[in-house]
């Protein structure tokens, strides 16, 4: 029973800011989504190099 968090009345929930609440990304979730744009990118450039070749 002691591992049960804290009751917190609903006056106290009101009064508390929601960018306190909101949590932020970490770092890592910024570096997977610049490797992801920069993934697609090249995929996009090796894809239009590729249909260009085919098509000559």
């Amino acid at each position: 029973m002691e591992d049960r968090a804290p009751v917190v009345s609903s006056t106290e929930q009101s009064s508390t800011p929601t960018s306190a609440i909101r949590q932020h990304e970490g770092r890592g979730a910024w570096v997977l989504t610049a490797y992801g744009i920069s993934g697609l990118a090249l995929f996009g450039v090796l894809a239009y190099f590729f249909s260009d070749f085919i098509s000559h």
